[in-house]
């Protein structure tokens, strides 16, 4: 009879954690919340720099990793890439994955029944 909440609150942190969707690109594997923060972050520093360039539109290159990495509510998990050389590149990677036209391609709709990859 003991065991049977010990089996409960594992079955639930089990299920808890399938239902965690994670992105990688390399080595790298984050949260799908950390990573639509990024996004806001990023949309929000273009949106700065084209301010600060007076309405010219800017480069098509994302925000320097300096604006991203210093920013106080970038996820603590995505610091350890601002150490990168290339951060801006992965960054970017991450979030093209969240700029998909099928919703399916990431699994984030549960209604998809075949997910393609």
């Amino acid at each position: 009879m003991r065991g049977l909440p010990v089996f409960a609150l594992l079955m639930l942190g089990l299920l808890g954690s399938s239902f965690a969707v994670t992105v990688s690109d390399g080595g790298y594997s984050f949260s799908l919340e950390s990573v639509k923060v990024l996004m806001r972050l990023m949309e929000m520093d273009e949106i700065a720099m084209e301010a600060r360039m007076g309405g010219r539109p800017i480069p098509p290159h994302h925000p320097p990793r300096r604006l991203l990495c210093s920013n106080p509510t970038l996820p603590q998990e995505l610091k350890p890439v601002c150490l990168e050389p290339h951060s801006d590149e992965i960054f970017a990677r991450f979030v093209s994955v969240l700029m998909s036209t099928d919703p399916c391609e990431i699994c984030a709709n549960p209604a998809c029944t075949g997910c393609t990859y």
